[in-house]
């Protein structure tokens, strides 16, 4: 019964109740905060244990390459971005000087595999380059789930170096670092598929997640709004 009157009293507020127990929760609110969340940005960038703190200056060419291509065709086909997308395309157009339509230009998606959002977590896609007709797999997400696929990893200067116990330690203290910062860390992983392996792919529409090489880690930081309503 009081749940019941106090939704109709909220009828002559400018707010409407959707669910009468809302009344209850509202009632022992002492501040309201609203639009809490601003524009989500990339704070911090590791590849290998490094911290690049100059953007993409000191990294290998070639790694700077496979990290644009995840970034620019890794993404949800004929949708909005997501706004980690968003903050993700943002940071490597302005921090590794990406150029979307030369990637565009330069690949091709072969198969795309699920969206960067919370439920999925990660997200994979199949790429071909038309000039060496290579087939290669990028994947980023949720950066334990992503280390975990990993086995090898490329430091700066684009050499591939095994992912051990001791490494995979290293790696995990990162993530964990991030998260105790309130930063959401992002990593992207990569392959370069064998011939013999993508008609298999191709046939079961499929987006190989073993094996891969880790690119790179980011931290997202979701800033918060000091206005209370």
């Amino acid at each position: 019964m009081i749940l019941a009157y106090l939704g109709k009293r909220k009828m002559g507020d400018p707010a409407m109740v959707r669910k009468l127990f809302a009344c209850e929760t509202e009632s022992s609110a002492t501040a309201i905060c609203t639009d809490k969340t601003g524009t989500l940005q990339v704070t911090k960038f590791w590849v290998g244990q490094e911290s690049m703190e100059d953007g993409g200056g000191s990294i290998s060419p070639f790694v700077v390459e496979l990290i644009h291509q995840g970034v620019a065709l890794n993404t949800t086909a004929g949708s909005p971005l997501t706004e980690y997308e968003k903050a993700i395309h943002s940071w490597a157009v302005v921090g590794l000087k990406m150029d979307m339509e030369k990637i565009k230009k330069s690949c091709r998606v072969l198969i795309r595999v699920e969206a960067l959002d919370f439920e999925q977590k990660r997200s994979g896609v199949l790429i071909g380059r038309n000039n060496d007709d290579t087939v290669h797999v990028h994947w980023k997400g949720d950066a334990e789930m992503v280390l975990a696929m990993c086995s090898t990893y490329y430091d700066a200067c684009g050499v591939v170096k095994d992912i051990d116990d001791g490494e995979r330690a290293k790696f995990e203290q990162i993530i964990q670092g991030t998260a105790a910062s309130n930063l959401r860390c992002i990593a992207f992983a990569h392959k370069q598929v064998p011939e013999e392996e993508y008609d298999e792919l191709k046939e079961m529409k499929r987006v190989d997640g073993r094996s891969l090489t880790l690119l790179g880690l980011v931290g997202i930081k979701d800033p918060c709004r000091t206005v209370i309503c």
